[in-house]
């Protein structure tokens, strides 16, 4: 499955599934606007299931300057390597099937309110 073809619902779903891999500390990448807080809306994303405007809201943000934010991280993570495809060879079309699917599907509610420090 090629990384970098997934938008960011369908690599959140990869995700959640354990298709991928994801950083266990989260990278910061430097010289990128908000740096401080990039890495925790990657991971309310993308592990904890957040919408983007739930998260937007958290952080006094608008919904879509916090997809751009994290559209950024998702690029650059894959592109470094933090984020590695884990699906067996055999697999690939069944999986990237099944994103397709799930990601057009919103979730309503997010996950609980944990802080991510």
């Amino acid at each position: 499955m090629d990384l970098a073809l997934l938008g960011n619902r369908a690599l959140q779903v990869a995700v959640r599934r354990n298709l991928v891999c994801f950083p266990s500390q989260a990278p910061i990448f430097g010289k990128q606007p908000r740096r401080d807080v990039q890495w925790r809306l990657a991971v309310l994303y993308f592990i904890r299931g957040w919408s983007t405007r739930e998260i937007a809201r958290r952080y006094g943000l608008t919904r879509e300057r916090c997809g751009q934010i994290i559209t950024d991280w998702r690029i650059r993570a894959v592109n470094m390597g933090y984020i590695q495809d884990v699906t067996p060879d055999d697999s690939d079309a069944l999986a990237l099937m099944a994103l397709e699917n799930e990601s057009g599907q919103e979730d309503a509610s997010p996950a609980p309110l944990h802080p991510v420090h």
